[in-house]
């Protein structure tokens, strides 16, 4: 794995952490917030800092398994106590921040629009409870919400206007994966790769392995390895497995 980013994700998770250390320790001395909508069902000088808390040991998970489902689940429940005491638009960016990390690291393979269309739901339920502290509250915050859904969308596309030029040109011009766009589902096993080039292929694209860690996970050669991605390669119509990767990163690729 790269050293790189797991270096960078955890200087995230250290910041987090402090985050919602100091969060815990002010919703203790603060002794809950009686105009927020939890107080309406519970007390939130209780919900407030557990929840905070249990966010604090999920961090601290975080940083010795690097797991970024951890992380995900800090934010959605962050998003959710925030949103639900006072704090929405803090609330709205730990949720975008959740989706974008979801997209960036293709973290849901099965029906990931089905799931992230659930999360928008529950975000906007959420959004909606504000209504009970007046309308005005719960049409900014959703107005606010959108906003930033656009926004994040307009930057997504900006960045992948800017980044196809570094696109190899094996890559650019391939036609191999005819009437897809980018984001579709394709199957490995539609174009004639058989159940060996199928899970050495999503290893490299899933999981990040190299032909050494394959070699080793698979016992067999590193020889052998490259031999089956140089099958692949020519299915593909690229030159190595950088060029692979990049071509079906753009898809949402099954076995």
């Amino acid at each position: 794995m790269d050293k790189n980013r797991i270096s960078s994700e955890r200087v995230v998770a250290v910041v987090g952490l402090v985050f919602l250390l100091v969060a815990s320790i002010v919703s203790i001395l603060l002794n809950g917030d009686p105009n927020s909508i939890i107080e309406k069902i519970a007390p939130t000088h209780i919900v407030i800092p557990v929840v905070h808390i249990i966010c604090v040991i999920l961090a601290l998970v975080f940083l010795f398994s690097q797991n970024l489902y951890v992380m995900i689940s800090i934010f959605i429940i962050e998003s959710e106590l925030t949103i639900l005491t006072n704090y929405e638009e803090l609330g709205i960016f730990f949720f975008y921040a959740a989706i974008i990390l979801i997209l960036c690291k293709d973290l849901i393979k099965n029906k990931p629009r089905k799931k992230i269309f659930i999360l928008f739901v529950i975000h906007l339920i959420t959004l909606f409870l504000n209504f009970f502290r007046g309308v005005n509250y719960m049409l900014i915050d959703m107005s606010y919400s959108f906003f930033c859904f656009a926004f994040y969308l307009w930057i997504y596309y900006c960045l992948k206007a800017k980044l196809s030029c570094f696109f190899p040109k094996n890559v650019r011009e391939n036609n191999t994966i005819i009437r897809k766009p980018a984001g579709s589902i394709i199957k490995l096993s539609d174009y004639n790769l058989n159940e060996r080039q199928i899970s050495f292929v999503l290893e490299n694209l899933h999981n990040q392995m190299c032909y050494k860690e394959i070699s080793e996970k698979y016992f067999v050669s590193i020889s052998t390895v490259k031999k089956i991605f140089a099958e692949v390669f020519k299915i593909f119509n690229v030159s190595n497995i950088e060029e692979l990767r990049i071509l079906l990163l753009q898809y949402q690729v099954k076995e």
